[in-house]
């Protein structure tokens, strides 16, 4: 009988099964990958978003600084501002520290947030769009340190979230040490600063 006729041995069609296998394990690893991929570029686009976001409100909390009376009207620790009223004493390098970004019911736990922050500041059409309900994977910090006393603020946001892997529920209140444990979180910060506006007499 020619090998042609003959058909495959018990070996070859184990070796084939074998090579088919390894093959369909390689494809499911890569788009396994490209899911986690995929979902790690959404995370950090949508930290990115929620960081400036934060940034943008303390810049807008700037457009009414415009004095150095403190508490009076046009002052820094006005109390209507929920971020620069925290920066503390003018004195160059002083500032906050690292705290937890405004958050809409105070009496509540600080848990994590969607991409928008659970900020009544922020915008009331989009969280009309997008709850909090939505994608709460994030906590945000902010801290604020005098440049120059009195005049100029670097204001930082941080945005950290946890690693798909992370222990399930340690993270889950945004613990005032989550920077601290960098492989279990993912983290991104963005600087800015803000300055004094100065009113000039017509």
């Amino acid at each position: 009988m020619r090998r042609s006729e003959r058909g495959f041995t018990l070996v070859e069609l184990m070796v084939v099964v074998a090579l088919s296998m390894i093959a369909f394990l390689a494809v499911l690893y890569l788009q396994t990958s490209l899911i986690r991929g995929t979902a790690n570029t959404w995370d950090m686009t949508t930290a990115t978003g929620l960081a400036s976001h934060t940034l943008e409100t303390i810049r807008l909390e700037a457009t009414e600084w415009y004095n150095d009376t403190g508490l009076g009207i046009g002052g820094v620790q006005q109390a209507k501002f929920a971020y620069l009223s925290n920066v503390g004493a003018p004195a160059a390098g002083a500032g906050s520290g690292w705290l937890r970004a405004p958050y809409a019911n105070a009496a509540a736990t600080f848990q994590q947030t969607s991409q928008l922050g659970d900020n009544p500041l922020w915008d009331t059409g989009a969280a009309t769009e997008v709850t909090n309900a939505t994608n709460q994977r994030f906590c945000v910090q902010y801290r604020l340190t005098w440049l120059v006393p009195n005049y100029l603020i670097r204001a930082e946001a941080r945005v950290m979230w946890p690693r798909q892997d992370a222990p399930a529920g340690n993270f889950d209140t945004c613990p005032a040490d989550m920077f601290n444990h960098p492989t279990d979180i993912y983290s991104i910060t963005m600087p800015m600063t803000v300055m004094k506006n100065v009113f000039v007499s017509p």
